[in-house]
């Protein structure tokens, strides 16, 4: 068949396998073709997914989700992005898609998520829905303070003005009162800068992103930031090239104040930047968004009154008074000058109306009998009610509702109890509560949700709705404080996990299918997500725990089984979990027990359909993905040793 032919039996093998790789490699890739413009599009490919990745389009491509877009996400994206720019929705590159993509705007994303784009459900009955978004939580106080911080242009009087009446637009439709003091400590610290200035969102100099800011809270939260290569004016009535700072200045207050961007194109909160002149009455669309946050001024704060009743005017009555006088008393004479005695008087021992009396001088006393005796009782106090006591969780049979590595020990969490493990194993005594160590944690808590040691070394604690900050065992002052404070949404109950991610040291917080990243600088979640949770593969929604060990692995907990997981692949170690408290409790192995390489027969939660689940290797649908290979590798070994035998190696 060959002539003088080379090839052995390991080349064969390599060849298969080669190819074997490539078909698994390209299974499942979707296949992309140029968007709906055919190329005619001014705009590039490239330009069009920063765009849309930017302002919240489409999620941003790095190592958790990956640069893989299919040509329906990338259509779905654009469709969003014309139908809350106003145009018509073609998922296409047309001609208004790309002047409004050309088109200088706010450098904040668009809260995509909660809009309703769908032009159907603009309209209920005969009564406009609401265009605008409320991002987040909103200041607890109306009285806001200011400053500007730099400047990098000699019109600081003018800045200054024109920034006094930004504020005063939002003032004149709100209960909110605005102050400027010099002072780093504002609430709403105004900056100037260029490119890169430090806070994560930089400029791009002159058109395009003009401006931005942060949402209410601590740290930057409230910061309007300008970009300083931006041709300015700031008086009203002055056109030409120049882009009208009060505008821009108005609508990224409205971030400052816990507004998002609004569909609506008339409204200040539009994310596209119109040069028209600012009005001292809001749209309606702004209006309504900031009274639902801070109240009208002709609405008082408190409990409703009922209005007083008019007070009736007084009426003229004529009364007539009969005055009696009180009777004389008659008084006899007293012709001794001494004072009167009405008795009347008797010589000494000779009054007629007494009788003498005589005593008995003899005292007889009726007979006592005693009575029958009584029979005796015991008195016992009452019965007090007792508080059953809480079991505690079985230290090698139990699962875990949080796990954090705290002053270098690990403390894991289940209901009202902990574990602590040190260098040398389990500390004796444990479990044991934990209001033992944290006296003020809430003394009615079920469970602690989340906790983790931040870069500050303070513990954070997440219980419901709230979070917990702590110094070593002390509540830092001010806390707690609810979720919404740290930028995330007002329907959350819990969460499930915090954790500091190995890869890129930074902080995650989990709740049933979605993720956030939280800025520790800022206090408050990135603007960019929630993510959904199936981009960590193999880990599943609604875990129990996360945390990051001391060899900067991140492990992931659910049921009564841990993933470790593989930051460079960005899916788990080992497709099966492993046992809980063999590894971290250091409970012995049961003599009936199989491998957990081999199988697991604990109940596992299926992420699809929430049911019930029991793997083991009598069942032929339960395979997993190492059997598989290795009936994939026996076939080929199979296919290549019949090829082998069949090939004649005589010369033809």
């Amino acid at each position: 068949m060959f002539r003088n032919s080379s090839i052995t039996m390991p080349t064969i093998i390599a060849l298969f396998v080669i190819m074997a790789e490539l078909i698994a490699a390209t299974e499942g890739v979707p296949r992309y073709h140029q968007y709906a413009n055919n190329g005619k599009s001014a705009v590039s490919e490239d330009t069009v997914y920063n765009y849309l990745m930017e302002f919240d389009y489409l999620p941003k491509s790095d190592i958790e989700t990956g640069a893989l877009r299919t040509e329906e996400q990338l259509k779905d994206a654009i469709r969003k992005l014309q139908r809350f720019g106003n145009i018509p929705a073609t998922g296409e590159i047309d001609e208004a898609t790309q002047k409004l993509i050309h088109r200088p705007r706010c450098g904040v994303g668009d809260s995509t998520r909660t809009a309703n784009f769908s032009p159907d459900n603009l309209q209920y009955g005969h009564h406009r829905m609401k265009r605008y978004v409320l991002q987040g939580p909103k200041w607890d106080k109306t009285d806001l303070t200011w400053s500007l911080v730099n400047w990098t242009m000699e019109d600081a009087p003018q800045i200054r003005r024109a920034l006094t009446e930004a504020l005063s637009v939002w003032a004149h439709s709100s209960k909110l009162t605005f102050r400027e003091v010099r002072s780093d400590q504002a609430d709403i610290q105004v900056l100037f800068a260029r490119g890169d200035h430090g806070d994560g969102y930089k400029f791009d100099g002159p058109g395009m992103v003009l401006a931005h800011a942060f949402y209410p809270g601590v740290g930057r939260g409230g910061d309007a930031h300008f970009d300083a290569d931006e041709k300015w004016h700031f008086t009203r009535g002055e056109r030409g090239d120049s882009t009208n700072f009060l505008g821009v200045a108005v609508h990224e207050f409205g971030h400052s104040l816990g507004l998002g961007h609004s569909s609506d194109q008339n409204a200040i909160m539009y994310p596209w930047y119109h040069d028209n002149e600012v009005d001292i009455n809001l749209p309606a669309d702004d209006r309504n968004a900031i009274q639902q946050l801070y109240g009208s001024k002709d609405k008082t704060w408190g409990p409703f009154k009922p209005p007083t009743r008019p007070k009736t005017p007084p009426t003229t009555t004529t009364t007539t008074t009969t005055t009696t006088r009180r009777p004389l008393v008659y008084y006899p004479q007293n012709r001794h000058n001494e004072p009167y005695d009405p008795r009347r008087r008797y010589p000494y021992n000779n009054n007629p109306h007494q009788r003498d009396r005589k005593l008995p001088t003899t005292t007889t006393y009726r007979p006592r009998t005693d009575s029958p005796p009584h029979p005796t009782r015991t008195w016992y106090p009452p019965p007090q009610p007792t508080k059953p006591k809480k079991l505690k969780p079985d230290t090698c049979h139990t699962t875990y509702d949080a796990i954090s590595i705290i002053r270098r020990e690990i403390f894991i969490f289940r209901g009202q109890f902990l574990w602590r493990i040190g260098d040398h194993g389990l500390y004796p005594g444990y479990p044991t509560y934990t209001h033992r160590l944290w006296a003020e944690l809430p003394k009615n808590f079920s469970k602690v949700d989340a906790v983790y040691e931040n870069k500050d070394r303070k513990i954070v604690f997440f219980i419901g709705r709230y979070y917990y900050v702590f110094d070593s065992v002390t509540l830092v002052s001010g806390y707690p404080q609810p979720l919404t404070s740290l930028g995330l949404p007002q329907s959350l109950t819990h969460i499930d996990a915090a954790f500091v991610w190995g890869y890129n040291n930074r902080t995650y917080l989990t709740s049933g299918t979605l993720y956030w990243r939280l800025d520790e600088d800022t206090g408050r979640v990135e603007l960019d997500y929630p993510r959904d949770m199936s981009i960590w593969r193999g880990i599943g929604y609604n875990i129990d725990a996360a945390f990051k060990y001391t060899n900067g692995k991140t492990y992931f907990f659910k049921g009564y089984g841990y993933w470790e997981f593989n930051d460079d692949l960005m899916e788990v170690a080992h497709p099966r979990p492993k046992l809980s408290a063999r590894k971290w409790m250091h409970c012995p192995r049961l003599v009936n027990e199989v491998d957990e390489e081999q199988t697991w027969t604990a109940p596992l939660i299926s992420e699809r359909n929430e049911t019930m689940v029991y793997y083991s290797p009598s069942s032929g649908a339960s395979w997993n993905y190492a059997q598989r290979r290795m009936v994939f590798w026996i076939s080929l070994f199979l296919i290549s040793h019949r090829l082998w035998t069949n090939i004649s190696w005589t010369t033809v």
